[in-house]
């Protein structure tokens, strides 16, 4: 059969996708599955093409199944736009809804121009989906979906069990090779995406990645890895796994295999702060297989904070793993959390831990109860907003202890105070020296700097905040005949 999978078009309300644009890999993963069982698979990344040559391309291919990512909780009226309009221009076609979010709350898609939601990993219940719809038209014996039948929604069970991750067939990357230039995080482009291993063993409140995978945690051999490394054509490299180095001795292997392979990339990894403490030599072993950079999501500056979360780690740990890191001259992001509850003395004492531990790579993400999430079952009666643009990590639907536009100040002063850390710490002339160079030796491009650069500035005004709550009513507005 012909599938196609569309990636929505950008949206969003300030523009997150200038810090990370990243390829659709769960789109390639279900691809390649489909591919080796004789499908024809299609990618369009509408985010790049738009919608009118993106559709050209649909139209061109014809397909028979259209399948829509719907990965993250922003994108909810982009893809309901999208499936209404592939609808009513392939009328014979099966409209597909799969993705993190509509697995973690299926209901919400059952709206028209969406024919059914696949709940659970789509290579597992997508190669069954396809089989049925060419052989009989009908799909309701298999398992993982949430069927928008016409009597009423249908539920067809679990998704099959979740098989050994060595097994899975290769992602289809050859799919978005005319995309592949266009990926980028932060200042480094072009890039890819690789999956060493799923899930996630602790239960942070603020995430669901643990319950989607069921509190499981699955890993590629080191053998499996190198072999998708040897595939990427990128310098950079994201690796998607949510705690990487979670299993250590793994850790090394996989180290051991690449620094063997001879291949040699940027690595961006996240991790926590207690494995880097514990395991400090892991950093040492990663150092020989190329440059990297280190995200940890340390999420509060004290132990209370952290149990507020249920981060189950503590704040000596954060402090020690910047500190080992810095040593070993190693690139780090820290990222924090901030909660609509917070006064000012609350951003001010991040505002000194910043300072005592020069942190100026942080990234400050604001307490956001997600579908699917411990956090969103919490708090659902005092959330303020069912405009899911604004559900972006970057925007409170909480209520705020200080005022509004005061909460935004302060929040947009955290961004600004890690600038004016840079160039304390730095220097204005070796930070723009740095950026020079990098742009000389094609580490990053220009276009990526400015980008970056000019998400600083935006990031840096409590109006970017604040304009989109005030657009929020007409946005909902919009989106009415969509929830039909």
């Amino acid at each position: 059969m012909r599938v196609s999978f569309l990636k929505a078009p950008i949206g969003g309300i300030i523009g997150l996708e200038m810090i990370t644009f990243v390829e659709p890999l769960g789109l390639e993963c279900v691809a390649g599955g489909l591919e080796l069982e004789g499908h024809s698979c299609q990618i369009i990344d509408l985010r790049i093409d738009g919608l009118q040559k993106g559709f050209a391309k649909l139209r061109a291919f014809d397909p028979e199944i259209i399948g829509l990512q719907c990965n993250f909780t922003t994108e909810r009226f982009r893809m309901l736009r999208l499936a209404r309009r592939a609808k009513e221009e392939f009328p014979d076609a099966l409209i597909v809804v799969g993705g993190h979010d509509a697995s973690r709350d299926p209901q919400w898609f059952l709206k028209s121009g969406v024919d059914v939601i696949v709940v659970g990993d789509g290579e597992e219940v997508m190669p069954m989906l396809v089989d049925a719809w060419a052989k009989t038209r009908n799909f309701r014996s298999v398992a993982g979906l949430l069927i928008n039948a016409p009597s009423g929604p249908m539920h067809t069970g679990p998704a099959p069990a979740r098989r050994d991750l060595d097994e899975l067939p290769f992602p289809a990357r050859h799919l978005i090779r005319d995309y592949a230039g266009e990926y980028y995080i932060s200042f480094r482009r072009p890039l890819a995406l690789l999956e060493t291993a799923r899930g996630c063993p602790f239960k942070c409140n603020f995430c669901s990645v643990w319950k989607f995978h069921e509190s499981t945690f699955r890993e590629k051999s080191p053998q499996r890895v190198v072999d998708e490394l040897a595939q990427i054509e990128a310098p950079n490299v994201f690796i998607t796994d949510d705690i990487f180095w979670m299993n250590v001795k793994r850790g090394r292997e996989m180290a051991e295999a690449l620094a063997k392979s001879g291949i040699r990339k940027h690595y961006t990894i996240q991790t926590r702060s207690d494995i880097i403490c514990k395991f400090p030599d892991l950093i040492e072993m990663w150092k020989d297989c190329g440059r990297m950079t280190v995200f940890l999501g340390l999420e509060k500056i004290d132990d209370e904070g952290l149990k507020s979360v249920n981060k189950k780690n503590t704040a000596d740990n954060n402090n020690r793993a910047i500190r080992i890191l810095q040593e070993l001259g190693v690139g780090y992001t820290p990222n924090f959390i901030i909660d609509p509850t917070w006064d000012r003395v609350q951003f001010d004492k991040l505002k000194r831990w910043i300072d005592e531990t020069g942190a100026y790579n942080s990234g400050f993400s604001v307490l956001t109860p997600l579908p699917g999430t411990d956090l969103w079952d919490e708090t659902e009666s005092d959330i303020q907003t069912r405009d899911w643009e604004l559900f972006d990590i970057a925007h409170t639907v909480l209520p705020t202890k200080l005022p509004l536009d005061e909460f935004y100040a302060e929040y947009a002063s955290l961004w600004r105070h890690t600038v004016d850390v840079r160039y304390r710490t730095e220097g204005r002339v070796k930070t723009y020296l740095t950026l020079a160079a990098a742009l000389a030796t094609r580490k990053v491009t220009l276009s990526a700097m400015r980008k970056g650069m000019r998400m600083g500035n935006v990031l840096s005004s409590p109006d970017t905040f604040l304009r989109a709550h005030r657009e929020s009513e007409s946005r909902l507005a919009a989106a009415q005949s969509l929830l039909a």
